[in-house]
């Protein structure tokens, strides 16, 4: 039997909140990537440089509670409910909506301006172009249709107000990956499932741009080990 596919809703990041920027550090920490930045990015969130927002399984989620149980399981520290408290979204006021909402997120990701040294020289992003950043669905849940459902609904917001995004842009680590098991184990990180560069693709986005040595680590003998990285972009509008 093919299980339903993930129903979910995203809800923006109050940076004013400890809750939510603890929440949000604790989930870069579990990503693996950037989360000595979090206290930087509430300045971007507030101007709407950011558009930082929860993955949230939505109450029609027919999974919802043995999804949750499993994410919690994974991440006893993140057991505890959030509040639907932001009250700005994408630059501009947002009345919360009541009820007010408690949730558990198992996810998040960003929509913001393309950073400039990603734009297309041949045919550059105009206004109305975003860009995704900070993607990151619990490790507990992947590979379980939960990104694609949070894909589906981040594009379908982002054509949507206060955004009314026309083209899409991001980055992802190159599906060529040297050294990709040595790498990983010295590092000690999860291998990925799959190669988010051709699951992009499959959705419509297409490589612009190639970046040699885009992201690196430092491993616990003091080397550092690259990854390279390709830029991707899609119409939506």
């Amino acid at each position: 039997m093919v299980s339903a596919r993930p129903q979910v809703q995203l809800i923006p990041w109050d940076f004013t909140s400890r809750e939510h920027v603890d929440r949000l550090i604790q989930q870069r920490i579990a990503c693996g990537w950037d989360s000595e930045s979090v206290e930087s990015w509430r300045s971007k969130q507030e101007s709407g440089n950011f558009n930082l927002q929860w993955i949230v399984l939505s109450d029609t989620n027919p999974e919802k509670e043995d999804k949750l149980l499993k994410h919690t399981s994974a991440y006893p520290s993140e057991s505890t409910p959030l509040l639907d408290t932001a009250v700005s979204y994408g630059g501009k006021p947002r009345s919360i909506p009541l009820p007010q909402q408690s949730f558990v997120p198992v996810g998040h990701i960003c929509l913001g301006p393309t950073p400039s040294h990603y734009d297309d020289v041949e045919e550059p992003f105009a206004e109305g172009s975003y860009w995704i950043s900070n993607f990151y669905v619990s490790r507990a849940l992947q590979s379980s249709g939960l990104g694609r459902a949070a894909m589906d609904t981040a594009e379908r917001i982002a054509t949507s107000e206060p955004l009314n995004a026309r083209m899409l842009g991001l980055n992802a680590i190159n599906k060529v990956d040297v050294n990709r098991e040595e790498k990983y184990e010295a590092l000690k990180l999860p291998i990925p499932p799959f190669s988010n560069q051709g699951w992009y693709e499959s959705r419509g986005y297409v490589v612009y741009m190639d970046i040699p040595k885009a992201f690196s680590k430092t491993d616990s003998t003091g080397k550092v080990w690259f990854w390279d990285a390709v830029c991707l972009k899609r119409k939506i509008a």
